[in-house]
């Protein structure tokens, strides 16, 4: 599978942190807006988890197994 949202079969979870409404999460917000659906379609065994709570700051994780 060529594409750019194709993750490498040892990815076992993605997990995208950041605030619903918070300035510093806006990237994080428009990127997954923006990718998820693509990243989604491209890997569905792969759970891709997000987890907003306010006043997070953005982060990602990556579970590999």
């Amino acid at each position: 599978m060529s594409s750019k949202y194709a993750f490498t079969k040892a990815l076992k979870e993605v997990r995208f942190l950041f605030c619903q409404t918070g300035e510093h999460s806006a990237a994080t917000r428009s990127f997954v807006a923006r990718a998820y659906p693509t990243m989604k379609k491209n890997n569905p065994q792969t759970p891709i988890l997000l987890r907003e709570a306010a006043g997070t700051l953005p982060k990602v994780y990556a579970r590999y197994g």
